[in-house]
């Protein structure tokens, strides 16, 4: 194994590390309605999924700029937020995946799925005597089905490619 496959495998998982965490928070920046702070709620315009599903329908248009430009910005910085949230977990998880040679998609969105949940409880501040999930966790879920999804397309497929040199005893 040279060091230029390995280079070449280290940026690929970088890579899809950084687009699976991008696809992950465009899922929620657009389908999971409040995941945008209420905060970000202006005058006429709301950035809530419900909203943007409307106009959609009612004009043929996609909502007013204002709106796309807030989700853009949103799920950009969500972006920054899952995978600094998500690295160590998700380092865990590619390791695990390279050492054993674990190419399956079921492993990769499982995993996502998994790290999308634990980073949910994890980070969320709890009603007062509330010990449930919030009630579009599976929301959540399915941005981290995402993630891994897009992850295994990118950099998946390969874990674990390197294989041992053919300079050992049986070469």
């Amino acid at each position: 194994m040279d060091a230029f496959h390995v280079f070449g495998r280290l940026f690929a998982i970088v890579f899809a590390f950084c687009l699976a965490s991008v696809a992950a928070s465009f899922f929620l920046a657009f389908a999971v309605p409040g995941w945008v702070p209420a905060a970000w709620v202006f005058d006429h315009w709301q950035v809530g999924h419900d909203l943007f599903v409307y106009d959609y329908q009612a004009s043929g248009q996609f909502a007013d700029l204002a709106d796309m430009v807030t989700r853009l910005v949103v799920a950009t910085v969500g972006a920054s937020i899952i995978g600094g949230l998500a690295f160590v977990p998700a380092a865990l998880a590619i390791l695990v995946a390279e050492i054993l040679r674990l190419r399956s998609i079921l492993y990769h969105v499982l995993v996502g799925g998994l790290i999308a949940i634990a980073l949910l409880v994890a980070t969320r501040v709890p009603e007062a005597g509330s010990t449930r999930l919030p009630p579009d966790w599976n929301l959540f879920l399915a941005a981290g089905f995402v993630g891994g999804f897009v992850y295994w397309l990118i950099a998946g497929r390969g874990s674990g490619i390197a294989k041992p040199s053919a300079s050992g005893p049986d070469a």
